[in-house]
């Protein structure tokens, strides 16, 4: 239902404002839409399409060594991370620790830089179902980091899109039964996404004990409604549109048949919009991803989550709509490495961005990476044994392999010095063009790489899984 829009006279105050905002349905045809609106429900919008986009404001002061300071009353800072596997690994004597280790760093950095919210974007969990010492583990930090007295100055304007459908919709931090001083938003992925008796998440767990605040669920995933988070903080005002995963293929045939509508407020231009989003972004097969052209043009940031690649810096890419409308895209990466691919090797970082809107003026945002400094050393690279000096031979192979290895370990110390010790055990992943060289075993070759009374002393953190054979077939031609 639809509450009647503000008063014209006299003028409301700036909170009274943005306590009355309220949500249109926008689509890619927004004018058609918003014209119907208005006959319905007899308010007289001015309608317009967006020409100029938010603004990047580059203007940084920073304290002490790489960190920016404080956000002043009318900048909303936002922390940025994604796909976090929290328990990946967890029976690993050397890995089972990562996941952990780097969320910590996470949810240190955003007090550290005095962030208004942490925004998670899926995959928090990496079993659907997570161990009991993985969801203790995870309580914990959310208790240690996310609880306390400092205050929160982020006004929720309409938090529907929070919580279950049948529930009353309120962040945390409202509660007056706990103390929240860093809020946490997040949207599920393909992990940890609601399943079974009752269609339950284990993020409603963290729901639930008031550590998080879990949005962008669907209830009917053949007719999306995407409604936004609207936080205000002074004249900063943003609306965060969650896009919880929905199996790839059935969320890309909604959106070709035009099923799936974002919900906007009246007075949209005013707003800072950002999507949240876990999809595949590349296409592995046909209609087995989102494209960006299905979203629309007026979004001024979308955070993608469940690519793992880190490609985090912010890059103009087509929206929907016939004509230039483009959207700035971001998409962060994992947190761990949950598997040894080139992807997953490249450096890992996580953000934050700060939002202003100045009076009379478009809105704008800082955008900032920050490397991880708790994320286990990784190298990877491709090996063609052909044109080497490499013997034709196992144990010339061998030789030439573990040379290789070494100089990886190397490598992995050299541009990770001050990694913590214990993380200092690299992973290593050679991927070997082998054709016309014999294929050694690669399982009794790592062995060499776990010497030691313990795993602690292994030279790698994973030395039966270093390399993988590939050969090159031969064709020829057919009579």
């Amino acid at each position: 239902q639809i509450p009647p829009p503000r008063p014209q006279s006299p003028p409301p105050s700036p909170s009274a404002a943005l306590r009355t905002a309220f949500i249109v349905p926008t689509c890619p045809d927004l004018l058609f839409a918003e014209l119907l609106l208005c006959v319905a429900s007899r308010c007289f919008l001015v309608l317009s399409v967006r020409v100029i986009k938010a603004r990047e404001f580059m203007a940084q002061t920073n304290v002490g060594a790489g960190v920016p300071a404080a956000p002043d009353a009318n900048t909303l800072r936002i922390f940025i991370a994604t796909d976090n596997h929290l328990g990946f690994n967890e029976k690993d004597h050397i890995r089972g620790q990562d996941s952990f280790i780097a969320f910590e760093e996470i949810l240190d950095k955003a007090k550290k830089y005095n962030s208004d919210f942490l925004l998670l974007g899926g995959d928090l969990f990496h079993d659907n179902k997570p161990s009991r010492k993985t969801m203790i583990k995870t309580m914990e930090l959310f208790r240690e980091h996310c609880f306390g007295d400092r205050p929160v100055h982020v006004e929720p304007v309409n938090v529907d899109a929070v919580g279950r459908g049948n529930e009353a919709s309120f962040v945390n931090y409202d509660d007056p039964n706990v103390n929240i001083s860093l809020p946490v938003f997040i949207i599920h992925g393909n992990h940890d996404d609601p399943s079974g008796e009752g269609n339950f998440s284990a993020l409603d767990i963290l729901s639930q004990a008031r550590m998080i605040n879990y949005f962008g669920r669907q209830e009917k995933i053949d007719e999306i409604k995407v409604t936004p988070l609207l936080l205000a903080k002074g004249s900063a005002r943003v609306a965060i549109y969650g896009l919880g995963n929905i199996r790839d293929e059935r969320l890309y045939q909604t959106f070709a048949e035009k099923k799936v509508k974002f919900m906007r407020p009246s007075d949209g231009e005013a707003w800072f919009s950002i999507l949240v989003i876990h999809q595949n972004k590349e296409a592995r097969m046909q209609k087995n991803y989102i494209p960006v052209t299905f979203l629309p043009d007026w979004l001024d940031f979308v955070i993608w989550g469940h690519e793992h690649e880190c490609l985090i810096d912010p890059r103009k890419e087509k929206a929907a709509g016939d004509g230039d409308g483009a959207v700035m895209v971001s998409q962060p990466g994992s947190s761990v490495q949950t598997s040894l691919t080139a992807a997953e090797a490249v450096r890992k970082h996580m953000a934050y961005m700060d939002v202003r809107i100045p009076p009379n003026a478009d809105p704008q945002y800082r955008f900032k990476k920050v490397p991880f400094s708790r994320v286990r050393p990784f190298v990877y690279d491709d090996i063609t044994l052909q044109g080497t000096d490499c013997l034709p031979s196992e144990e010339g192979v061998k030789e030439f392999l573990s040379q290789k290895i070494q100089e990886a370990i190397d490598l992995a110390k050299e541009e990770f010095p001050d990694a913590p010790a214990v993380l200092r055990q690299p992973l290593i992943r050679l991927k070997v063009d082998n054709t016309g060289y014999p294929q050694i075993h690669a399982r009794r070759f790592g062995q060499q790489f776990a010497c030691g009374d313990s795993p602690k002393d292994w030279s790698v953190a994973n030395p039966f899984e270093l390399i993988t054979f590939w050969r090159r077939v031969k064709r020829t031609g057919g009579g």
